[in-house]
């Protein structure tokens, strides 16, 4: 296992002095001593590693701040008394906002959280 991480990170920075080089991948390949279609996958591994780090450095958990939802206390209390006039209350609130956010699963049912 030793073996393979030290073998990644020396094509990784193969890949890294190809690049700085400005030479072209077949050159590169020919000086260091291995085939170019095995830069070429070097090259397309190191790629797909960057990008997968940049996405997810970029992804951050967005908290929604639930005090923003506007509810009153007495509006939480009837959402509790009785199934029907909950049903109702939230029927009200739909129709007088946008969801915060919406998931439509393949079988079709729609979840909206307002």
């Amino acid at each position: 296992m030793k073996r393979r991480k030290s073998l990644n990170r020396s094509m990784f920075e193969h890949v890294v002095l190809q690049q700085e080089s400005g030479q072209t991948i077949g050159s590169y390949a020919k000086q260091i001593g291995v085939t170019r279609s095995k830069m070429q996958y070097w090259v397309g591994k190191y790629k797909a590693l960057e990008k997968t780090q940049k996405t997810e450095s970029d992804t951050s958990l967005k908290f929604i701040d639930l005090n923003s939802f506007g509810l009153q206390n007495a509006q939480v209390d009837s959402f509790a008394s009785t199934e029907s006039s909950a049903t109702t209350a939230v029927s009200s609130l739909q129709d007088e906002r946008l969801p915060q956010m919406s998931l439509t699963f393949p079988n079709g049912m729609s979840l909206k959280i307002y």
